[in-house]
């Protein structure tokens, strides 16, 4: 309760006392303008327009703001008023009061302070927003997203239904794979996915697997004045469309990028694997910008195996065919979206006494399932080894190995890629790149331990061996193979 409020109620008796409160003042409590609801549509689907994703609407936050424009009965701006979101709602910031002057209410989102007093209308408000062209950066993106609601009819309690103010131009490249009877489709990730409206470049935001771009409706897209470009595996596309498209307002337009085969290519490192809700287990192709519905991703591969190498894998550790089929024939090395945890408790001393043959020194070796096994078992009779590090990564994938350590050799391709010999962390840079894609995964960081024993365990750091051989405490990125 404010002074002015607190001395108005003193001044009362003197010189009204046959009227009570409500007669004089009005239901002020009731009169403060509060919002039941703000509700959003999303884009409607232009005539180019197919189902590339369920559609795109801005999400309300914690502390976003949004305004009202009060307009009363001569068209002059009354009022820019905020009200900040919360998880109990909308907030009237400055406990604005609603009166009977108020003849129109224009609700938008987001929130500007120092809009100008001359806005009135809906075309004004929209013509206050500059539509930048590169628009690559998910946030500059958003706040160009100008969400409107218009109310000729106001009252003390609103109810809004937000609608775009502005046309979305969305370039989409779809492909598909089958496994059974199950066929997936995903979005593919573009290079350098750009349009031009006459003299005007756009870049557009990568957003739920496509590039999305907002531009101002009301104008026309004519057979080679506006193009849309984009490349796919190195090859470069140019498209128009082929006949004019006059853009509305909250509309999206779907332009398609036809890239080809990527669901039936061959086996690569990048590639997602991915479990069905079925149980199949399904292979995305690296180039998916997202992991499609119906799919759960368990792990990246980083390492395609040939015949002679595969052959030489399961020799070294002990593997037979069975259960081992490979994906299609091909197999290769899959590493955990998420870390596992530290080796557990275990000195040196005692695991001298584990790793006693000369191939767990052998950093140029592919045995981390061979080695893993051996302190896996080691730790179930030993009461004073506890091998831990794999607790949160019991269940396997079908087809496929159980859940290891790597050895050092192994993490050479995970770390530095195909190119082994070099020293570098580009393989890891990849395979966190495709791991952004993927819900509540881990990036690999920091010092990466292997289950290669010499006198301590071996660990890669940034690409090359670190000095110190011991038990670390970092977690462990475990792998498997199929």
């Amino acid at each position: 309760m404010n002074l002015k409020y607190i001395l108005a109620l003193m001044i009362v008796p003197i010189f009204f006392s046959s009227c009570n409160r409500e007669e004089v003042f009005g239901d002020e409590v009731n009169n403060i303008i509060k919002l039941n609801s703000a509700r959003l549509d999303g884009f409607c689907n232009g005539q180019l327009s197919r189902s590339t994703y369920s559609g795109y609407a801005t999400s309300f936050e914690n502390t976003d703001q949004l305004g009202l424009i009060l307009i009363d009965n001569s068209g002059n701006q009354t009022g820019n008023v905020p009200f900040t979101y919360s998880a109990e709602g909308w907030k009237n910031d400055n406990m604005q009061y609603y009166s009977s002057d108020i003849d129109k209410i224009i609700a938008y989102f987001p929130y500007n302070r120092n809009l100008s007093t001359e806005i009135t209308t809906l075309d004004g408000l929209k013509n206050s927003i500059e539509i930048s062209n590169d628009q690559s950066d998910l946030g500059n993106f958003k706040s160009m997203d100008l969400l409107v609601c218009e109310i000729s009819d106001p009252s003390p309690a609103l109810d809004l239904l937000f609608k775009h103010a502005f046309s979305l131009i969305d370039l989409s490249a779809i492909s598909s794979v089958t496994v059974d009877d199950e066929t997936f489709s995903f979005n593919v990730e573009l290079s350098n996915p750009a349009f031009s409206i006459g003299g005007t470049m756009y870049n557009p935001c990568g957003l739920n697997g496509s590039y999305v771009c907002l531009v101002k409706d009301d104008q026309n897209l004519k057979q080679n004045d506006f193009r849309y470009f984009y490349s796919v595996g190195g090859k470069s596309h140019v498209k128009t469309v082929n006949a004019e498209i006059n853009l509305e307002a909250g509309t999206r337009y779907t332009f398609p990028c036809i890239v080809g085969g990527q669901g039936t290519k061959e086996l690569s490192a990048g590639d997602f694997y991915c479990v069905s809700n079925s149980g199949n287990n399904v292979i995305l192709p690296g180039v998916a910008s997202n992991i499609p519905e119906g799919l759960t991703c368990k792990g990246i591969v980083f390492h395609v195996m040939g015949t002679d190498e595969w052959g030489t894998f399961t020799s070294t550790n002990g593997l037979t065919a069975e259960n081992l089929s490979g994906y299609n024939g091909n197999h290769g090395l899959v590493v955990s979206i998420v870390n596992g945890n530290p080796f557990g408790t275990m000195t040196v001393e005692q695991l001298q006494n584990v790793f006693t043959d000369d191939d767990t020194s052998n950093k140029d070796l592919s045995n981390g399932y061979k080695l893993t096994g051996i302190l896996s078992d080691v730790s179930t009779t030993d009461g004073n080894i506890s091998f831990t590090a794999l607790s949160n990564h019991t269940e396997g994938l079908y087809n496929c190995t159980s859940w290891y350590v790597p050895s050092f050799n192994e993490l050479k391709y995970l770390i530095r890629g195909e190119d082994i010999a070099n020293i570098s962390v580009s393989g890891m840079e990849y395979i966190n790149g495709q791991l952004e894609k993927v819900e509540n995964s881990n990036q690999i960081v920091g010092n990466v331990s292997s289950i290669t024993f010499d006198n301590g365990f071996c660990i890669m750091q940034n690409g090359d061996e670190m000095g110190w051989h011991g038990v670390p405490d970092e977690s462990v990125r475990p792998i498997c193979a199929f």
